[in-house]
């Protein structure tokens, strides 16, 4: 079973260890495009692979096992459940697009076998920490995550502008990683293991010898595994390295920064909270659900809501195009946060009450959803800012008026992709937002969640402005005099944003196949897996 759960990790490990090899072959073949090809079929085979996981996790409800040799306490454990294999599909899927998008976009620059390595062993970096059980497998794959990102970020390393770019994201993610191993080294200290299951199973069997107010290293570990899961998440205040990272990065990179990598932190930040530091209350007849030991729905509220109207702030203040959409990543990150903290809060303030752990599995779809949306809807924005620079060569928005016009196909997709940000009813961008929102609107005795709810709405509102600002800028505007000979992008450029923007109406159409997938993941992560 380990070989199994591991195949899609070992095929993108293996192909990027390969690529050295591939770049010979180029030369000796006289055919450039090897690469690029095999990073295609690799992505692809990985994601068939993951499909194949998830129909097995659909039938069997988890997939388990240790590498040989290893067990419990300290044993390096793949654990598979409908939360993970969801995460690793969109890591995937994402990461297949940009790399067809890489095709044109990328054949000016040089040492394109290090970008395709480096882009395969992201995704499966990323895919290792959805697999993880364990926290030491967790953070090894987390370290291969971050070190791929770093590197792609300054992958144009002529230009300052990515190399500045790429230390502030390696200076500020290295610390948030010290931060975030410091809190799991407490965590070991506290119970001996590393296995998040079992952390949590010592934890129930060790509540009655605390109260829950008074635990001072968990406490700490909880705040340090969510200060130094955030700054990769982009939560305000660790937020500042992703506005210069997105107009350093290729697009493409741009696209797996937002669309994944970022939603990378936000997983392994929720996924240690809600299984590691939650427990059935031993003896309690009236909670059969794992509880919050620890109020850390209260920090993700409050971060959440900090996250969004900062942001918002920020947004309408940008002219280059990559920024704006940088900044408004920042803003949908605090959904999500947003929404789990909902989910946290109530079922830490109102234990055993059907109605809370009701609302609270419904932010908690929410901020689900929101994952899948937003990946969708901003990776499509920043390709298509590829496609702009491609062809118009600038980035500031002021240039690029009616370039829509110019430009349809990807134009109408990229409309697509912010009314579906904007949550424009009835696109799917709507109801992961509404979902939340109902979590937090529902228990309307907390004046404190109602309040903070109510201030969300507010933002959405004015979230959903400035996309339809931008779209009246990009599409329906008179062509400004730098894009009146501007042309449709090259089409393995067009193709990947369509499939996007496809993507967005088929999540609306096929909602009713999308909730019962959302609800299993929810429940994975709030039952502790």
């Amino acid at each position: 079973m380990v070989q199994l759960v591991m195949y899609p990790v070992i095929v993108l490990l293996a192909s990027a260890a390969s690529m050295p090899i591939v770049k010979i072959l180029e030369e000796k073949l006289k055919f450039k495009r090897l690469k690029e090809m095999l990073a295609t079929f690799s992505l692809a085979l990985c994601l068939i692979l993951l499909l194949t996981l998830h129909e097995q996790v659909l039938r069997e409800g988890h997939l388990e096992s240790y590498l040989p040799g290893f067990s419990l306490p300290f044993g390096v454990q793949l654990y598979v459940d409908e939360l993970s294999i969801y995460m690793a599909i969109i890591f995937c899927g994402i990461g297949l697009l940009a790399a067809i998008f890489s095709y044109r976009y990328m054949e000016v620059d040089t040492g394109l076998d290090k970008y395709y390595g480096l882009l395969l062993t992201l995704t499966s970096g990323m895919i290792g920490v959805a697999f993880a059980g364990d926290l030491f497998n967790l953070y090894v794959f987390w370290e291969l995550m971050c070190i791929s990102s770093y590197s792609l970020v300054s992958f144009r390393k002529y230009r300052w502008e990515a190399v500045e770019a790429g230390f502030k994201y390696l200076t500020m993610s290295t610390i948030g990683s010290l931060i975030s191993l410091y809190g799991i080294s407490l965590i070991y200290g506290c119970f001996k293991t590393l296995n998040m299951r079992d952390i949590a199973l010592r934890l129930s069997y060790a509540q009655n010898m605390f109260e829950r107010s008074n635990v001072l290293p968990l406490h700490l570990a909880v705040v340090f595994i969510i200060c130094g899961f955030a700054v990769t998440a982009a939560l305000v205040p660790f937020h500042t390295w992703l506005p210069d990272a997105h107009p350093a990065a290729p697009a493409s990179i741009s696209a797996m920064l937002s669309g994944v990598v970022i939603k990378t932190g936000i997983y392994a930040m929720s996924r240690i909270l809600f299984t590691s530091f939650s427990s059935v209350p031993i003896g309690s007849a009236s909670s059969t659900h794992p509880v919050p030991i620890i109020d850390y729905g209260l920090v993700l509220i409050v971060l959440g809501v900090l996250t969004i109207t900062i942001a918002n702030i920020m947004v309408i203040q940008q002219k280059d195009l990559k920024r704006f959409l940088a900044f408004s990543s920042i803003v949908n990150m605090g959904y999500i946060a947003f929404g789990f903290g909902i989910a946290a809060y109530l079922l830490y303030h109102y234990p055993g009450q059907y109605h809370a752990f009701k609302l609270a599995a419904t932010a908690a779809s929410g901020a689900i959803m929101h994952i899948l949306n937003h990946a969708i809807g901003k990776s499509l924005l920043f390709l298509y800012s590829g496609c702009i620079v491609h062809e118009a060569k600038t980035r500031d928005i002021s240039k690029i008026e009616g370039i829509g016009r110019k430009m349809p196909i990807t134009g109408i997709s990229s409309s697509i992709g912010l009314f579906h940000l904007a949550g424009i009813p009835p696109l799917a961008g709507f109801w992961s937002k509404f979902l939340i929102i109902w979590g937090g609107l529902g228990f309307l005795e907390d004046t404190f969640l109602v309040g903070s709810t109510v201030i969300i709405v507010l933002n959405s509102v004015y979230a959903a402005g400035y996309y339809v600002w931008l779209v009246q800028r990009i599409m329906l505007n008179k062509p400004s005099t730098v894009v009146e000979k501007v042309h449709e992008a090259p089409t393995n450029m067009v193709m990947p944003v369509v499939i996007l923007s496809t993507v967005c109406i088929c999540l609306t159409v096929l909602l009713p196949w999308l909730i019962p997938i959302i609800e299993k993941a929810t429940l994975a992560l709030l039952m502790g897996g």
